[in-house]
């Protein structure tokens, strides 16, 4: 997304920080300390190596609501600049296990509500699964989820592409695709809306 990126400014966050019963679900936290976004890639990555020693990332109750609330925040201050979310996640959405089947849990509420909000903002979601999921609920909400003004949400899932039989090549360019395949009709969409600034 670097080469995409005008003013190579990245807003980052974490969520589920188990170590702190104040962000365990409820809250994002900035990777600067003073909400600043990071100068590059290289800075994202630098930052995220020096934040993850003081993180408990255990299953806990997960809900990407959060953090997808938190870009609404920063479209909204870019008077409606067109922005891609990219969410790196080790799994779906988690509830408690009081949940009935096929009833949502709070958690899968908060994200899909949140997801529904977004689609009224210049913003395209992109979730990256890392590790072996599980990622079903995730596929869903790629292409069923009601009531959204433009279908918002990219599911890629990036351990099945790199684990496949290609060269490291091929790999990143089937990476790059996933990712970033629907960000043309995306933004067509967000323009036909009217919602950009």
């Amino acid at each position: 997304m670097a080469p995409f990126d005008e003013d190579n400014l990245v807003p980052c966050f974490g969520f589920g920080d188990g170590k702190s019963p104040t962000t365990r679900d409820q809250e994002v936290f900035s990777f600067q300390s003073d909400h600043s976004p990071c100068h590059g890639f290289e800075e994202v990555l630098a930052c995220y190596k020096e934040i993850i020693p003081n993180c408990d990332f255990q299953v806990w109750p997960t809900s990407y609501g959060p953090v997808i609330e938190a870009a609404i925040d920063i479209v909204e201050k870019s008077k409606g600049q067109y922005h891609v979310l990219i969410i790196i996640a080790d799994g779906q959405v988690t509830g408690n296990a009081n949940t009935s089947d096929g009833e949502l849990n709070l958690q899968e509420e908060q994200t899909i509500n949140a997801i529904v909000e977004a689609s009224s903002y210049p913003l395209s979601i992109i979730l990256v699964g890392v590790g072996d999921g599980p990622w079903e609920d995730m596929k869903r909400f790629d292409d069923k989820i009601p009531g959204r003004e433009f279908d918002n949400f990219q599911f890629v899932n990036f351990t099945a592409i790199m684990s496949k039989n290609a060269t490291l090549s091929k790999k990143e360019t089937a990476f790059a695709l996933a990712a970033l395949m629907e960000i043309p009709f995306q933004y067509k969409a967000v323009v036909e809306l009217g919602v950009t600034g």
